[in-house]
């Protein structure tokens, strides 16, 4: 039996309220597209649902758990993540999904090692940093064999075409090299050298380059590359300042080509408005705010550094798919 432990109870209920809006806005969202794509209009809800079970069960063990104890596995973990993401590009057990390549055919379901290799990241960081507490400001023997270990996986997920995850993974860790203590002109330095990288990768597949532009000027293009995000837009204007209503709305039938996943906080703005909308933001806004006040309460190094690394990174998917 889980013994849970003292628990901050608006950060407790901001999670359970976003579990339960999440699988009313993805079953609104994809009724129509899942009819579509499986004959089955509750396939997508039923798979949220199930998972949302499985991840509160995970949330109430880690509420119990001692997390002292994951400094004990920090290689092991960082050895399988290393495992799981080469294992991708095995034929038979890595799947292409959306151009990408960065899923692992498990049969029963469909596991993602970079998402996992983002969490272990948070992890070996909070250990490495808290051990090398007073040296990271040495480049050479503080901050360089960390920052290699984090190059390597960030280059194989590139590999696996995986840039928006590669991109969110180097930020959070940049964000806990300066938490941790590593010298700002290092820092700043390192960044410098990564961003052509980044431009190479941008400039070197198409799509990303067309996703860009046309981010900053849909219009230009309102059929082609810029359509999607148009329709978005237009599912904000439908949506007005209290929406259409819940299922009402209209964008989600046939105009956003993915209403449950990419394109879901339009439908949500559709349905119930830009309140709607803001009511979504604040949520995530407390989530972050009581996070970093139990970071920061934290006396223990990694303690603190694990909570810091995990509310940043859960903080920087919402602002970015948002």
């Amino acid at each position: 039996m889980l013994k849970l432990k003292k628990i901050d109870n608006i950060l407790f209920l901001s999670f359970l309220l976003l579990i339960v809006i999440g699988n009313l806005t993805v079953y609104t969202s994809s009724y129509f597209i899942a009819k579509r794509l499986t004959g089955n209009p509750y396939y997508f809800f039923i798979r949220q649902f199930i998972w949302s079970i499985a991840s509160t069960f995970f949330l109430l063990f880690f509420t119990s758990y001692d997390y002292v104890n994951l400094k004990k596995i920090t290689k092991p973990l960082i050895f399988i993540t290393f495992v799981l993401l080469i294992m991708v590009f095995i034929p038979g057990l890595g799947k292409e999904s959306g151009g990408a390549r960065r899923w692992l055919n498990l049969r029963l379901f469909d596991f993602n090692p970079s998402e996992f290799a983002k969490l272990t990241i948070i992890v070996y960081l909070s250990s490495i940093l808290t051990k090398k507490k007073g040296k990271i400001e040495d480049f050479t023997f503080g901050l360089l064999p960390p920052l290699l270990l984090v190059s390597a996986i960030f280059f194989i997920i590139l590999m696996q075409s995986g840039f928006s995850t590669a991109s969110i993974l180097l930020i959070t860790a940049f964000l806990m090299f300066f938490i941790g203590g590593a010298s700002l002109t290092h820092i700043f330095s390192i960044g410098l050298l990564t961003l052509p990288v980044l431009i190479f990768f941008i400039w070197k597949v198409s799509y990303r380059m067309a996703r860009i532009m046309s981010f900053l000027n849909p219009w230009s293009d309102p059929y082609g590359k810029g359509y999607h995000l148009l329709q978005s837009i237009k599912a904000f204007a439908n949506g007005g300042l209290f929406g259409l209503g819940f299922g009402n709305g209209l964008q989600k039938v046939s105009a956003l080509p993915a209403p449950h996943t990419d394109f879901i906080f339009s439908v949500i703005v559709e349905e119930f408005g830009v309140i709607g909308g803001i009511f979504i933001s604040l949520i995530y806004i407390v989530i972050f705010i009581r996070g970093m006040l139990i970071a920061r309460k934290i006396e223990d190094g990694f303690g603190s550094l694990l909570a810091f690394g995990i509310v940043t990174l859960f903080s920087i998917h919402a602002l970015l798919n948002i």
